[in-house]
């Protein structure tokens, strides 16, 4: 695939994408105001206690190999069947210890219900991690469409099945099978789909290479879910089920900026910087140019959580979610480093840097887990606003390291998020003025989380137009997602 058809594929990547987070915006609103009122917290930090589990082993079952896979300009066919054995191997043997180990989960947690948790999402797993390859292939090529179209089934699938059992009452049971339901869906779909299909098991001669990058990207990948989750593992260990659901909406309202700015932005970018590798302008260029356009949504809306992050809670998930909002307040910080924190991974990853990845990712993890541990003897919220100002450093420290060497540099990085100052401030006026015409009155939740979200975003957004970097960020996504209405405002 050569230079000129990388670019054309990745045009039309982000029109895929936005395609498959529309959906995805469609139906992570409805499972968020609908499943909360049928599941109780409790039942939610049940679930999130096998998650952590099931995230590591996602971890170990890949090992790095399918970044390796991704990062060459050109991947053999025997290297491709060598990875798949590989996952399929490693999801085998983890899938075992984790059926082993998950009575051991269950009284670490001091909660029984863990383990038949965790024995029926192996199912899942298991599924998952045998069709990983065909899916990253796919993302390989550029085929975006078709990721897209069989992610946003595999999504659609997971919500009814949910949302049915939770009408039934089957609660905690209803978030299990529901995202066992979707994954086993959208694996199948993959599968069929992929014109790719195994060969016999055989080593290949760049094994050693292949592992050594892998074992590298790993431990960076281990060292970023240990900060990521630790906090769950705390609340988990140290507080009740109740409370550790609570910061699991918390988080998961969280998770909105990152799941429709960031992602669909993203996921079509790092194959095409892998492409463009040997031609350093246009990697700069791609690399430059993504950073602008996640932090161009992403600071200011962590700007419009942290003043209304408490309202938006109680109108979303319901009275009986106060401390949620309280937590989503403190994470509001952690929003903000998004855009590039994102987006600096791919960077080490493209330039084949994964051993400072490596070292940066141990870094962090002694920063993050000391914050957090420091705020847990305060209370919930201390040790998730801890959380959020460690990773506002460490995400300094990425930049740091990420700017030493290569294209892109340390001046370049900050350069690239001051198109984003002019919608940050009018964010931060918007919500003023949104929480002064509030206090005081008895507005309901549901109210004042609309005028705070809306004023602020409205000046945000017209502070963005009104500044000529801005609006061209602006523009320029307009024109790569095809959105006619940024298109043509001039």
């Amino acid at each position: 695939m050569d230079v000129a058809e990388v670019q054309r594929r990745a045009r039309s990547g982000p029109i895929a994408m936005l395609f498959r987070r529309l959906v995805a915006v469609v139906i992570g609103l409805l499972t968020t105001v609908t499943i909360p009122h049928l599941v109780s917290p409790a039942a939610y930090g049940i679930a999130a206690m096998s998650t952590v589990l099931f995230a590591l082993a996602e971890m170990f079952k890949d090992f790095g190999v399918t970044s390796a896979l991704l990062r060459k300009g050109e991947v053999h066919p025997e290297e491709v069947n060598f990875l798949f054995w590989f996952n399929a191997a490693t999801t085998v043997v983890l899938a075992a210890i984790l059926a082993a180990a998950a009575p051991f989960a269950a009284r670490f947690f001091h909660t029984p219900a863990v383990a038949q948790v965790i024995w029926v999402s192996l199912i899942g797993f298991v599924v998952g991690g045998l069709s990983l390859q065909h899916r990253e292939l796919l993302s390989r090529d550029l085929r975006f469409a078709l990721v897209a179209l069989v992610d946003t089934i595999g999504l659609v699938g997971q919500f009814a099945a949910t949302l049915g059992l939770a009408l039934l009452g089957f609660g905690v049971w209803a978030l299990v099978l529901g995202s066992v339901a979707g994954t086993v869906i959208g694996a199948i779909i993959f599968v069929v789909r992929s014109e790719w299909r195994p060969q016999r098991p055989a080593l290949i001669p760049n094994t050693k290479e292949i592992l050594r990058f892998g074992a590298n990207t790993f431990v960076y990948s281990l060292a970023v879910f240990t900060s990521n989750n630790i906090t769950s593992v705390l609340f988990g260990r140290f507080f009740s089920p109740e409370i550790l659901g609570q910061y699991n909406r918390a988080y998961a309202l969280m998770q909105i900026p990152m799941k429709n700015a960031v992602e669909p932005v993203a996921s079509a970018t790092l194959p095409v910087m892998a492409r463009l590798r040997i031609v350093p302008h246009l990697y700069k260029s791609a690399y430059l140019d993504l950073i602008s356009r996640l932090n161009i949504f992403v600071i200011p809306a962590s700007i419009i959580i942290a003043f209304g992050g408490h309202q938006i809670a109680l109108a979303v998930l319901g009275s009986r979610w106060g401390l949620s909002g309280y937590l989503l307040q403190s994470l509001a910080p952690a929003v903000a480093t998004w855009g590039m924190g994102y987006a600096l991974g791919d960077l080490f990853i493209t330039q084949n840097r994964t051993h400072e990845l490596a070292l940066v990712g141990m870094a962090e993890t002694v920063i993050r887990v000391s914050a957090i541990l420091v705020g847990l003897h305060f209370g919930a919220i201390q040790a998730a606003l801890g959380f959020s100002i460690s990773t506002v450093v460490v995400t300094a420290i990425r930049v740091c390291v990420g700017g030493r060497s290569g294209p892109v540099n340390i001046l370049d990085h900050f350069n690239a998020i001051t198109p984003a100052l002019a919608p940050t401030l009018g964010a931060i006026i918007g919500c003023s003025l949104a929480v002064f015409l509030v206090i005081g009155r008895d507005v309901p939740p549901i109210g004042a989380a609309c005028l705070i979200c809306g004023l602020g975003g409205v000046v945000a957004a017209a502070s963005a137009f009104a500044t000529p970097a801005s609006r061209r960020v602006l523009l320029e996504l307009g024109a790569a997602f095809k959105i006619p209405v940024i298109r043509q405002v001039q």
